[in-house]
């Protein structure tokens, strides 16, 4: 079987690809800084990463040495191309396909967004044609309520007979909510998975979606890989990425893949966020109102397309000098049997006291400025990258503080959650931590 891969992809499975083999003792694939550095090398000597398949090319490696990656790291993993075919085949078979970063059919809206933080590679099954079209990233919690699962069917319904792609994270509750909403009118989805899509390819729920071309699904990750809640986590930087603009439907407050995709997207001001803001809200949707998100029109709508223009530039700033119109005023409710109101909420954050559960209220007039001061990203998930990188070779808890420059109880709060979270193992006699594998978002 003649495989259909790019010279391009070819080479950059080889770099970056585990081939089926996680976990081995074989040449260990590059990290995202590697392959960066790698890939700012070719540029220079005006090549393609397919060039390096060539016994000339490979010649010229010998000099080849950054700080990040040099030949004798690049030289064996080169050499796997009995693995890659085997592994291919297998994929191909399954009706898998594989782009690459370089390749003409990579979503040009994805490397705008993500810059070189935009995954090498991207594996799929569907129609490729869909990474390109834009639409609605409907995202929120898989714990969600019966009416905002049918509040995310409904958007993505009208969404659908208009003709804007829904695009989804794919995992249980809003995320599948949207994506059947669009996919029983007929409409088009885009769902990126945080695992490998070696099952849920060939999934029976998924199967008339894909068969009729209004299904793509697409994941930064081999087919094989499992799932892990921060590959959720980088995910959610896909959604916004591939996306024109993003609906919050249900989010928590303060933590989870929701919460967190959400307050970057505000902060980068790339990508319009709206948010859910009548009838019953998730504690998140109040905060991230205030943080900037745009109030989600309520129904009837019209025309949802028109919403979907690109916003002013914000210079990655999170709010404008000039409170908006809708920043001015504050949540108001315009039913008597509200289980809550702004003014509840109010009370209750300056008394220290958990928020509720949830908060019903009527169309929104406006929403509260920002408090100054208030968190926008947790400070884990800003060092966990420079931890990562540390990691490549074994370190002790006492090592990594001090090349941080933070107490030790505090880095053993890092590593034990990372630990957790499968992105970090912790090695005996004597105690050390190595990153488990390398990760999508870092080198």
């Amino acid at each position: 079987m003649e495989s259909t891969l790019t010279p391009d992809t070819q080479a950059v499975l080889l770099l970056c690809g585990e081939l089926g083999q996680h976990g081995g003792n074989g040449a260990k694939p590059l990290g995202l800084r590697q392959y960066n550095a790698l890939a700012s090398w070719l540029k220079s000597e005006g090549l393609r990463p397919g060039d390096l398949l060539t016994i000339d090319i490979q010649r010229r490696l010998n000099s080849f040495q950054t700080p990040e990656v040099n030949f004798d790291r690049v030289a064996p993993l080169l050499e796997r191309g009995a693995a890659l075919a085997l592994i291919v085949e297998r994929w191909e078979r399954s009706g898998l396909w594989v782009i690459s970063r370089s390749d003409a059919c990579y979503p040009e809206r994805l490397k705008r967004y993500l810059g070189q933080l935009a995954p090498p590679l991207l594996y799929g099954v569907g129609s490729k044609d869909q990474l390109s079209r834009g639409g609605l990233a409907v995202l929120g919690s898989r714990d969600r309520s019966d009416e905002d699962g049918e509040f995310a069917r409904r958007v993505s319904e009208h969404c659908a007979k208009e003709g804007v792609t829904i695009i989804s994270g794919a995992a249980k509750g809003i995320d599948r909510d949207a994506m059947s909403g669009a996919l029983e009118v007929g409409g088009w989805v885009l769902g990126v998975l945080a695992e490998g899509l070696g099952k849920t390819a060939t999934s029976g729920q998924y199967r008339e979606g894909l068969v009729s071309d209004h299904l793509t699904l697409v994941s930064p990750y081999e087919p094989e890989s499992r799932w892990f809640a921060y590959t959720a986590m980088e995910r959610n930087k896909l959604l916004y990425g591939l996306s024109d603009a993003a609906l919050v439907v249900a989010s928590s407050a303060g933590s989870g893949g929701t919460w967190a995709g959400a307050t970057e997207a505000l902060q980068h001001g790339r990508v319009k966020v709206f948010v859910k803001s009548t009838g019953t809200l998730a504690p998140g949707n109040y905060k991230l109102l205030r943080m900037g998100g745009i109030p989600f029109p309520a129904e009837p709508w019209e025309n949802l397309r028109e919403l979907f223009t690109l916003p002013q530039d914000k210079n990655g700033r999170l709010f404008s000098e000039e409170p908006s119109k809708q920043a001015a005023a504050v949540l108001s409710s315009d039913t008597q049997d509200s289980t809550a109101s702004a003014n509840t909420f109010e009370r209750i954050e300056a008394a220290g006291q958990e928020a509720p559960d949830r908060v019903t209220v009527g169309p929104l007039e406006g929403i509260a400025q920002h408090k100054p001061g208030e968190p926008v990203r947790e400070a884990y998930t800003i060092v966990i990258e420079d931890i990562l990188s540390i990691l490549q070779e074994p370190q002790s808890q006492e090592s990594l503080a001090e090349k941080l420059n933070v107490r030790t109880a505090q880095m053993k709060d890092w590593l034990d959650r990372a630990v957790r979270e499968g992105r970090i193992r912790k090695l005996k006699k004597p105690p050390r931590y190595v990153a488990a594998r390398d990760m999508l978002f870092s080198g």
